[in-house]
């Protein structure tokens, strides 16, 4: 059964810091590292698969001590934030989350892997999946059919200037690999579910049938 890290703060505080730009302008690459690129290599030349794996991985490619500067960081804007809080903050936006969504998106993948069975589901490479925003491809004896973004049933209701401008940002992605490749589509999750999943597989039928 894979592993998922847990979300350790309280909901409300948790939801607070995630919509504070002062503190998101801490989590950017150059603070933290290309972590989608860097968990790709893991799976790629690691031999240890797990999430302690994970963690030794980026300890010795990033390293802890990016972490630990971006705690102080926030622990300096924050004052009234106890810094432990912020320790485990940091690590779960690092170290969890980029974590829980790569096995996210594999288990979507695997789900609509079982549904398209004469099909291959394939995993983009880091950079067309930082240049497009798109995480899978539908592909058909060669043809790629569609494109697939992966989000969690939360990133339909972010709403905040920060994250509406993000979404603003990969929407445009999206709309550049329609150009180059192929049709694209959204699938989201909650928990271990594919939301509206016989009406996500309709449309992707309906979408692959157009593009014969």
């Amino acid at each position: 059964m894979a592993h998922f890290y847990k979300q350790p703060l309280r909901n409300e505080l948790y939801r607070k810091l995630n919509k504070d730009q002062s503190v998101n302008h801490f989590f950017q690459t150059k603070y933290v590292g290309q972590c989608m690129s860097v968990i790709a290599d893991f799976h790629q030349f690691s031999e240890d698969k797990t999430h302690k794996g994970w963690e030794h991985w980026y300890r010795c490619t990033v390293g802890y001590k990016q972490l630990s500067y971006v705690t102080q960081r926030i622990n300096l804007k924050h004052q009234y934030l106890d810094e432990d809080e912020v320790k485990q903050y940091v690590f779960y936006r690092v170290i969890g989350q980029t974590w829980n969504g790569y096995q996210r998106e594999q288990l979507v993948m695997q789900e609509l892997q079982d549904a398209f069975p004469n099909t291959e589901i394939i995993k983009t490479d880091f950079e067309k999946d930082h240049k497009y925003c798109i995480d899978a491809e539908i592909v058909k004896d060669g043809y790629i059919m569609l494109g697939i973004q992966i989000k969690p049933i939360s990133y339909k209701m972010m709403s905040s200037v920060y994250q509406n401008k993000a979404k603003a940002n990969h929407k445009e992605k999206n709309e550049n690999y329609a150009r180059m490749y192929a049709p694209y589509l959204y699938v989201y999750y909650d928990g271990d579910d594919i939301v509206d999943k016989e009406e996500t597989i309709n449309k992707i039928n309906t979408i692959m049938h157009l593009n014969i």
